[in-house]
């Protein structure tokens, strides 16, 4: 079992390049199966979730041409429908396959979709507005098929802005017929690139104000090459990790605009920020301090996936801070590990209240979920002794090398 060892209780300084976006190029992944031709995806990260999209990718008839971070992606000779269990049931992920060969083939059938526990995550948005389209879908609790003889164009207005929901919706009706206006839409700076990476391969998608995209169908897309993003959520975490450890460190490529909620948060517990060309730099050299209540929500609130690498910098703030999730019902599961490491966390139903100050101390824990298993390796930073994080399967899913990128600022953290 692959885990990370770490000695902690010293500061972060250096600079370290921020990887291409785990969120962004798993739906542009699933939207190349649109376009029958080579698409090619340049800085994608190298991490198990983009793997498993690869191998599910194949599993269609896709081909699949991979060098380092590029990757080749022909569509052109798509064949199957039928996701295989073994990936989908470990990637949540997965469901955005739906819309595009809804789109392109006219038929999909899933298990459904596993990843990380971290709460209901209903598919239930994603299977009504697919059928709004045309889709009949059938659900058997084991496994979840659609098929449609030609989507067509309509109206759908989302009940809950979800990102998976809003991703397949976008992918279903860049090829269907007539257009489609979708309302209440997820506004996650994902969403822009996937529209972006679409309208390269000549997707008419316009927004039509906040939360509301019009797209127009359109008979066929065309391959084109794309860069993927810098990863936010990277680039939020090791910002967290400096908030915590305390130190200056330098991120090479941090999104600008995109983690405007965290970076209210850092300044408010006394962080020093300073946006240049190439990335944000960070300094926290005195105390760290409660910013309060945070609560997380649908961009541009504070996002979910770092609500638990914040959890653990909180637990270094002098005074009491209060942490409200109301994305995910099961996201504080890491807080039973972070309290063996003395944090004194206490949740009351959506809320975490964090009492601060504490001196953590080296524990071996266990990751059960991505973002929860970069939390734990933060913790380690700042902790008194050593810390073993069981688990790192589940980090590698979002993270190239946080071993790696943490050695960068200077931490003594291995792989163990």
């Amino acid at each position: 079992m692959k885990s990370v060892y770490i000695r902690g209780n010293a500061s972060l300084y250096g600079e370290v390049t921020i990887q291409g976006s785990k969120n962004a190029a798993l739906p542009i992944m699933a939207a190349a199966l649109l376009v029958p031709g080579m698409c090619v995806l340049r800085n994608c990260p190298r991490i198990s979730d983009v793997d498993h999209m690869c191998r599910i990718l194949t599993s269609v008839g896709c081909r699949i041409d991979r060098r380092g971070r590029q990757i080749g992606i022909d569509a052109a000779a798509l064949t199957d429908s039928r996701l295989p269990e073994e990936y989908v049931t470990r990637m949540r992920s997965s469901i955005m396959l739906m819309g595009p060969l809804l789109g392109r083939i006219g038929e999909v059938t899933l298990s459904h979709p596993g990843g990380c526990v971290i709460g209901d995550r209903p598919i239930d948005l994603h299977v009504k507005a697919l059928s709004a389209m045309g889709a009949v879908c059938r659900d058997d609790g084991r496994q979840l098929c659609a098929v449609s003889r030609g989507l067509r164009g309509t109206a759908v207005r989302l009940a809950y802005p979800s990102v998976g929901a809003t991703e397949n919706v976008i992918m279903a009706a860049v090829l269907a017929d007539g257009a489609t206006l979708l309302e209440n839409c997820a506004q996650e700076p994902e969403i822009f690139w996937l529209c972006d990476f679409l309208s390269h391969c000549g997707a008419s998608i316009e927004q039509r104000g906040p939360g509301r995209l019009l797209i127009c169908g359109r008979r066929r897309l065309h391959p084109c090459v794309y860069t993927i993003p810098p990863d936010r959520i990277v680039a939020g975490t090791y910002l967290c990790a400096c908030l915590a450890a305390g130190g200056e460190i330098f991120l090479k490529g941090a999104p600008a605009g995109e983690n405007d909620a965290l970076e209210k948060t850092a300044l408010r517990m006394g962080a020093v920020l300073r946006r240049t060309g190439t990335g944000l730099a960070v300094k926290r050299a005195g105390p760290l301090r409660s910013p309060g209540r945070v609560e997380t929500g649908s961009f541009p609130a504070f996002p979910t996936d770092l609500q638990s690498p914040l959890l653990a910098a909180l637990t270094q703030a002098e005074g009491e801070s209060g942490l409200k999730e109301t994305v995910f019902n099961g996201r504080f599961g890491v807080v039973k590990e972070l309290n063996r490491m003395g944090a004194g966390i206490v949740v009351k139903k959506d809320t975490a209240l964090v009492p601060g100050g504490r001196r953590l101390t080296g524990e071996r824990v266990r990751a059960s979920e991505l973002r929860g298993g970069a939390a734990l390796v933060i913790a380690g930073l700042c902790a008194e002794g050593d810390t073993l994080v069981e688990n790192r399967s589940y980090v590698d899913r979002g993270y190239e090398d946080i071993c790696r990128d943490l050695r960068f600022l200077g931490a003594c953290v291995q792989d163990g």
